[in-house]
Order: structure tokens, then C-alpha cells, then sequence
């Protein structure tokens, strides 16, 4: 095995590291969500996740950011980035339903791969798109339940629009943040985006009346010991790992590797919550695996096949 194909078949593992720490959300903001309003909540979270990423980003400091003009980057990024994914989506399940939104998640591979395109100039290959049709078709399967309890009657139009657009901050944050990687390390591009979320996040809470944000004594144990699982893994561990991948393959590969997501959740459910897990779902979760390997490693191979031939065409 080279070593590029080492590096590669790294990327997978650590892909799906960061879809299983993703995947442990959900149970940790049920549980904060209980206690907590959904600003009130992502503001500790996201100032938990940057008090860690801090002595990271100084250590690799590449520049600080100066001048509005820089800084207005990642306050879009924290807009459209980050407050979507996290504020916006816990409204949206919570005027929609859990189904739909996993349904409508299963867009942001796609939004991804079509914002890679848009902004960074990414080529969408036949097996790119192959990998991305095969995983969906893998989630799909995964997710018969959910398909069965949706519902997008009229009276849920604005949960499921605003479930939509989070999935777009989401994918948006990718194609935006993986830009900034020319100048800032990962680290600092998570720890300046939270710092500019933060302070949204606060206002959206006394706009909304929120129980005061600032009242740590009003919120029991079990839901700091979310935050504290959510702002070190989910946000803090998995996003610095995805933020490391992102550096070094593109946005339309990475997407394919969202659907492990449903995987996860599934086998979560089983084990935490002791739903059954069927043959048909550990068969689609299989599909989706093979189709993250496929835009991974396969893909990578394929456009070096194609670059080599092209060199000797050149040369000759």
C-alpha cells in the first residue's frame, strides 16, 4: 500500500470518528434541551468549544485576524454558518417534527457537494455523484421508519423550510470555512467563527425570553454535563477533526460521508434506547460505507489514473 493511499484510508477512519461524535448529539441536546432554551443552550456550548480550541489556535497561529473588512468573514460564517446548524435547526424539529427533519438532512450532501462546486470551483465526477446517489440509497433504507412518520402538511411548511435552511448553513459553512484554510489553520477558523456566534446566540436569548442565560445555578447537573459533551466532543473533537479532513480533500467527497450520520444514529438508538435494529438497516448502513469509500479512496485513484495518463500523453 503507498502511502497516499495510507493518508487516504486515514481520512475514512477519521470520517467516520467525527460522524459517530456528531452522532452523539442528538441524546446530549434531548437532554440540555429539557432544561435549557435553544440560544441559551448553543451560547454555552459554543463558548465551552472555544475556551477549548483557544490554546490550540494560539499554538498554531498563523495570523490574527485585522481590520472589519476580515472579521466581517467570520461573522458570515457565524450568521450563515454556524447559528444555522445549531439555533435554527432546534427551532425548526421543534415546529416540525424529528422525521422530517431527518428526511430534509439528507440534502446537505448534496447542498454540499453543489456549494463545492459554486464557490471553490469543484469538479462533481461520475463517481462523486455515483458515491452520493449510492449513499443515499444506503440512508434511505436506514431510515424506512422516519420516511414512514413524515409529514409535510401545510401547518409544518415554516419548521420544514427553516430545517431546510439549516441544512444550507451547514453546507455552507463547509464550502466557507474550507475558502479561509488558505489563511487561517482549522483551530483558528473554529475558535473565531464560535467567538462570533457567541454574542448572536445571547442576543437571540433575551430576544426570545429565555431564562437568563448568565443564571448558571438554574440549570441542573445533568444538563451541564451535556453542554460539557457537546462543546468538547461535537463541537470541539469532531469539528477539528473534520476541519483536518476538510484541509485535504474536497468538499464534494467529504459530503458522502454526512449520511454515516443515520448510521450511527440508528446504532445509538439500539443501544441507548433499545429500539430494534433490523437486517435492512445494517444493509444500508453497509451501502453507505462502501459509497464514502468510493468518493475517498476510489475517486482519489481514479484522478491520479487520469493525471498520470495525461503526463505520459504530454511527455511522449
Amino acid at each position: 500500500m503507498t502511502k497516499t493511499s495510507r493518508h487516504r484510508l486515514l481520512y475514512f477512519g477519521c470520517l467516520i470518528v467525527v460522524n459517530l461524535l456528531w452522532a452523539a448529539q442528538y441524546p446530549a441536546y434531548k437532554i440540555a434541551s429539557d432544561h435549557m432554551g435553544v440560544a441559551t443552550l448553543n451560547f454555552w456550548v459554543l463558548l465551552l468549544a472555544s475556551a477549548i480550541l483557544a490554546p490550540l489556535a494560539i499554538r498554531e497561529r498563523r495570523s490574527v485576524p485585522r481590520g472589519a473588512r476580515v472579521w466581517f468573514k467570520f461573522v458570515m460564517l457565524a450568521l450563515l454558518g454556524i447559528i444555522p446548524p445549531s439555533v435554527l435547526l432546534a427551532w425548526g424539529v421543534a415546529h416540525s417534527s424529528g422525521a422530517n427533519a431527518a428526511i430534509l438532512s439528507m440534502t446537505i450532501p448534496v447542498l454540499m457537494s453543489i456549494m463545492g462546486v459554486m464557490m471553490l470551483k469543484e469538479r462533481l465526477t461520475v463517481i462523486r455523484v455515483a458515491s452520493l446517489v449510492l449513499a443515499l440509497a444506503g440512508t434511505l433504507l436506514i431510515s424506512r421508519s422516519d420516511l414512514a412518520g413524515s409529514s409535510f402538511r401545510k401547518d409544518l411548511l415554516l419548521g420544514n423550510a427553516v430545517i431546510f435552511l439549516a441544512g444550507a448553513g451547514s453546507a455552507f459553512f463547509n464550502a466557507y470555512a474550507k475558502q479561509l484554510l488558505d489563511k487561517f489553520s482549522e483551530t483558528e477558523i473554529l475558535l473565531y467563527g464560535y467567538l462570533a456566534a457567541i454574542v448572536p446566540c445571547a442576543i437571540i436569548a433575551v430576544a426570545t425570553g429565555e431564562h437568563p442565560f448568565y443564571d448558571v445555578r438554574a440549570f441542573p447537573l445533568s444538563a451541564w454535563l451535556a453542554v460539557l459533551c457537546l462543546g468538547g466532543l461535537s463541537w470541539g473533537s469532531a469539528m477539528v477533526l473534520w476541519m483536518w479532513v476538510l484541509n485535504r480533500i474536497e468538499v464534494s467527497q467529504a459530503s458522502v460521508s454526512v449520511y454515516m450520520l443515520s448510521i450511527f444514529g440508528v446504532i445509538l438508538s439500539a443501544l441507548m434506547l433499545h429500539e430494534h435494529l433490523g437486517l435492512v438497516q445494517l444493509l444500508g448502513g453497509l451501502v453507505v460505507v462502501v459509497a464514502t469509500l468510493c468518493a475517498t479512496e476510489f475517486d482519489h485513484r481514479t484522478s491520479q489514473r487520469k493525471k498520470e495518463t495525461i503526463s505520459d500523453e504530454a511527455t511522449s
